[in-house]
């Protein structure tokens, strides 16, 4: 199986373990900014809860979990809020560099 793998003005057709190795190479170091997840867990809670609380469809909480993306600041508070915590215990300060 074969998989094109386009970089700029460059084509190249490469098998499945070549374009997993390139794909890892070209991907950015995805950081942990926050600990949602982490938080949830110690809560004993959700994120289908915390979707649920929030009024969010889950996959965009599981993306926040996952830190694929980032919740907006004022939804930071909200959960904070539900959650119980400090908003600092939300951030992971070690990544924000």
């Amino acid at each position: 199986m074969l998989f094109l793998f386009f970089v700029p003005k460059l084509q190249c057709k490469l098998n499945y373990f070549q374009y997993l190795c390139v794909k890892s190479i070209f991907r950015p170091m995805k950081k942990d900014i926050n600990r949602l997840k982490l938080v949830l867990v110690e809560r004993k809670r959700t994120g289908k809860w915390l979707a649920e609380q929030l009024g969010k469809d889950p996959s965009t909480v599981s993306k926040w979990c996952s830190n694929t993306t980032q919740p907006p600041l004022d939804m930071l508070v909200n959960i904070a809020k539900l959650l119980e915590v400090d908003i600092k215990e939300l951030i992971n300060e070690k990544n924000l560099n």
